[in-house]
């Protein structure tokens, strides 16, 4: 389920994790639940327990401490919920083994929970590991967006992990906000990802080394209600900068807003805080995709896409820019059906241009929506899709680790990229899991 519904996703949560989960949390001691209840009423219990909460806020004998206490209990419950139901995914599964390949307890505690159970258990049981993959996650998800950069500095390198050497890191980032009316309030969470070499081994070392700052941001004034009453508020929002720090590559990737300028100084501020050493940054340019490869549609390809377990490849959405002309562009959208004509086809035919259309117009962007064949004779047939651009970037590491392998096959039978070549890091410790 794509959209958040709190009643909804406890519903697929089973015993014990779901008793876990409401013992466990701030709100639990306020919940009021008959655990002896057959395992498919308890859900219900639980939901009715919080209902009758939120009923209660509305009371006039409600006390204003109270009221507000309870208030902020079950925004804790709403938003606990939310971020697991995010991290319900087999991407973030798939990180969640990775970080607990040497917790036994956990890996025994993993093995026989869906998806969203994991997230739950994980967020109950093992909550840094849990920010640590959220945080690595939503790192991924930004690195197709224009504040991402990418750098090449010295291997090797150990980041110290000082929390007040890495406070200094902050505040001298947060100066570098301050024409924007930032504040001074900063905070620095620090996280590793880890890889074993073979299976089993206690030999552990980072992958890569994160550092996610939250900066106080300038007076923003926001609408919203608090108990049901509306009403305007003015708050910071946290600007938000982080670095990923590969040290067996020496690849460093940055998201940080207001340019080169300031993905350089932050590179300057991380080598004087963190590693105390001058850095050499140099930057690595993605690698373009040949996009035009894709002009002519993806329909009557002769290609055996079933060796790649897909059914067809169609382009969803096209960006087209005029030759020499990028300050100009048309979107095509196509419907997802798959006997559907697809964008480029309905844009060969909506910009009246046969013969000269090579030469005249660009793909510059696609979403490439992939058909699956079953997985078995009685299995139903599965999608997914992802965004390309032709200036190297991509959405492909958001997907799950078995259809970043398929996305990239299939855009190497494409000729959009050579075989082995790098995917601009859209394939990445897939084999963690």
């Amino acid at each position: 389920m794509k959209v958040f519904n709190p009643r909804h996703f406890l519903r697929h949560i089973g015993m014990p994790t779901l008793r876990q989960f409401t013992d466990s949390h701030v709100l639990g001691a306020r919940l009021t639940v008959d655990w002896s209840l057959p395992q498919e009423a308890l859900a219900a219990a639980v939901n009715e327990a919080v209902q009758g909460l939120e009923t209660q806020l509305t009371s006039a004998d409600l006390l204003p401490p109270e009221r507000k206490a309870i208030g902020h209990d079950l925004l804790l419950w709403m938003d606990d919920l939310r971020r697991a139901h995010l991290m319900s995914n087999s991407l973030a599964v798939s990180e969640f083994r990775s970080a607990c390949q040497t917790d036994a307890e956990a890996l025994t505690a993993l093995a026989d929970r869906d998806e969203r159970e994991i997230a739950l258990w994980m967020l109950t049981y093992r909550d840094k590991a849990f920010r640590d993959a959220e945080l690595h996650l939503a790192f991924q998800a930004k690195t197709n967006g224009k504040f991402w950069k990418k750098h090449r500095i010295q291997s090797g390198l150990d980041p110290c992990r000082d929390r007040a050497q890495l406070e200094l890191f902050c505040q001298d980032v947060a100066k570098l906000y301050k024409k924007a009316g930032a504040g001074d309030g900063v905070h620095v969470e620090f996280s590793e990802r880890i890889r074993t070499h073979g299976e089993i081994s206690h030999n552990l070392e980072p992958a890569s080394i994160q550092i996610t700052i939250y900066v106080e941001g300038p007076v923003t004034a926001l609408a919203h209600f608090a108990q049901s009453h509306f009403t305007r508020i003015t708050t910071r929002i946290a600007l938000e900068t982080a670095l990923v720090y590969h040290p067996a590559s020496g690849e460093i990737e940055t998201i940080v807003k207001g340019g080169a300028k300031n993905h350089t100084a932050v590179l300057e501020l991380f080598g004087k805080h963190v590693v105390q050493q001058t850095l050499t940054p140099e930057r690595i340019e993605p690698q373009r995709y040949r996009l035009n490869a894709l002009r002519d549609g993806l329909m009557d390809l002769s290609e055996d896409w079933v060796g790649l377990g897909v059914e067809q490849v169609r382009l969803r959405r096209a960006r087209l820019c005029p030759a020499g002309q990028t300050a100009i562009s048309f979107n095509v959208e196509t419907s997802p059906d798959k006997t559907q004509p697809d964008a480029v086809q309905i844009a060969r035919a909506g910009l009246r241009v046969e013969r000269l259309f090579e030469a005249e117009y660009n793909l510059e962007g696609a979403t490439v929506i992939v058909h699956t064949l079953p997985a078995t004779e009685e299995g139903k047939a599965g999608h997914f899709s992802f965004d390309v651009y032709a200036s190297g970037s991509s959405t492909i590491k958001n997907l799950s680790p078995r259809n970043q392998t398929t996305a990239r096959r299939v855009l190497e039978a494409l000729s959009v990229i050579d075989a082995g070549a790098p995917l601009v890091d859209a394939i990445e410790e897939v084999t963690l899991n």
